[in-house]
């Protein structure tokens, strides 16, 4: 159970923030998720490692096919693939102390759902393996939504 206490923030880390991380001067990305109230699950293995909801807005929707990022990270990925229903991530996270966290992330979207089978090492070395859905629950977000 200790390692689904470390493991489990990582994960929900993806879902932290959307940032920009395409190249300079790169084409207007496609029409991907809607925005709006999602709900995110996570699982660390087999073992359930948490779940939350989000409120998308349109602006995060649109960095969706830039790749995803937290904000506490600097990422940068070689392989950003998100088109045509499908997503294929793979790169590094560089936190503020300037240390590197491979990472890499297969799977598929729809406007209202998404599925990331996630394959990172922590900055400390800790590898990790999980599986993040997200589904959307409706156009607008309740009051509470972060």
């Amino acid at each position: 159970m200790r390692f689904i206490a470390l493991a489990a923030p990582a994960l929900a880390a993806l879902t932290a923030g959307f940032a920009v991380v395409a190249p300079a001067g790169a084409a207007a990305p496609r029409a991907t998720i809607l925005p709006g109230h999602w709900e995110y699950s996570y699982t660390i293995g087999i073992i359930p490692a948490g779940s939350e909801d989000k409120c998308i807005k349109p602006a995060d929707a649109a960095q969706f096919s830039k790749g995803i990022c937290t904000r506490r990270y600097k990422c940068d990925y070689t392989t950003n693939q998100v088109d045509d229903g499908k997503i294929q991530l793979k790169g590094t996270w560089t936190d503020k102390k300037g240390r590197v966290a491979p990472v890499s992330a297969k799977g598929s979207y729809t406007p209202e759902s998404f599925k990331l089978d996630i394959k990172l090492k922590t900055v400390n070395g800790l590898p990790l393996a999980g599986v993040m859905n997200a589904k959307r629950l409706g156009a607008t977000c309740p009051a509470d939504a972060k």
